[in-house]
């Protein structure tokens, strides 16, 4: 398996969103917020942003890993049902450069995510799913929140024409602000992360 395939991170900006929104409250996918993470391992870094306003979303994405990066951005509009969950369809645009040769390329695409919060008896499940024509991109996940202590749990899949991932993270909020610590395991790269989140939702 070549180190692109093996160590390049899920590219999926709704993730960033999808984590910041779990430990909102009931109608946080019409909440406004801001969110920023940065993950770290050995082989890769990861940081990703969202902007939330009403029913628009912005969403980035920066990935550095064994060979290049990428940048992603994303714009989505939310189609709240009730019940269900909630819908948001939008344009993306990705950016990989090849570190190699210096090559750069840009693609176009549309992205369509499925994302729902459920209050549960020991705080909160949220599910989200979401596909990106680009590179046939796919990203799944499940988070739990635990009530008042703070900790959340996360386990996610992705892939794509060019990638497999399978990641497990735990979380864990640093007093009454808006900061969290996290740390986990990739296990398609086969190594650890550490990083940080900023979650204003």
């Amino acid at each position: 398996m070549s180190a692109f395939v093996q160590h390049f991170p899920r590219s999926l900006p709704a993730a960033a969103l999808a984590a910041g929104l779990a430990l909102a409250a009931p109608d946080a996918a019409r909440a406004d917020g801001e969110f920023f993470q940065l993950d770290l391992s050995e082989s890769a870094v990861d940081g990703v942003f969202a902007l939330s306003r009403d029913r628009f979303s912005l969403n980035g994405n920066y990935s550095e890993y064994e060979g290049g990066h990428t940048t992603t951005l994303s714009v989505s509009y939310a189609f709240p049902v009730d019940g269900v969950g909630t819908f948001r369809f939008g344009p993306s645009v990705g950016r990989s450069v090849d570190d190699t040769d210096g090559s750069t390329t840009t693609t176009a695409g549309a992205r369509i995510v499925f994302e729902r919060w459920m209050p549960t008896d020991f705080g909160s499940l949220f599910l989200l799913a979401e596909y990106n024509t680009i590179d046939n991109n796919y990203f799944g996940l499940v988070q739990t929140g635990f009530g008042s202590s703070g900790f959340s749990a996360e386990f996610s899949i992705g892939g794509s024409d060019k990638y497999d991932a399978t990641t497990l993270a735990v979380s864990k909020r640093l007093g009454d602000s808006p900061a969290y610590l996290r740390a986990g395991y990739k296990f398609v790269a086969e190594e650890a992360f550490i990083g940080f989140a900023i979650n204003t939702f």
